[in-house]
């Protein structure tokens, strides 16, 4: 699935992001877990890809303040604890909004 979504709102008081996909879902993703998946370089090890950034440290009242699509294949996030250099591919958030439908591992 590399098509672009038709839509991505941001709702702030739910601290929430919702996409829209041509095939008709619509995923719900909170930003703390957005924020932890960031696959940058500074959040993520570029060779392992284990995640470097300590998920405890991001603020618990994070919001989100910008987003820029990039080209046609992603969509860059500024949050407001000063991050702003992932680039989430529109794969990348099809994955993730996949993770977030699957029954919780037990």
């Amino acid at each position: 699935m590399n098509d672009p979504p038709t839509n991505i709102r941001a709702h702030q008081s739910q601290q929430m992001l919702e996409i829209d996909w041509p095939d008709g879902r619509v995923d719900r993703l909170g930003y703390l877990g957005l924020r932890g998946s960031c696959p940058c370089a500074g959040c993520r090890d570029e060779w392992t890809g284990e995640p470097l950034l300590d998920r405890s440290s991001i603020p618990l009242d994070l919001k989100l303040v910008g987003m820029e699509n990039i080209g046609t294949y992603a969509v860059k996030f500024a949050w407001t604890d000063g991050h702003s250099s992932g680039l989430f591919s529109w794969e990348t958030l099809r994955r993730l909004g996949d993770e977030s439908l699957a029954p919780p591992k037990g």
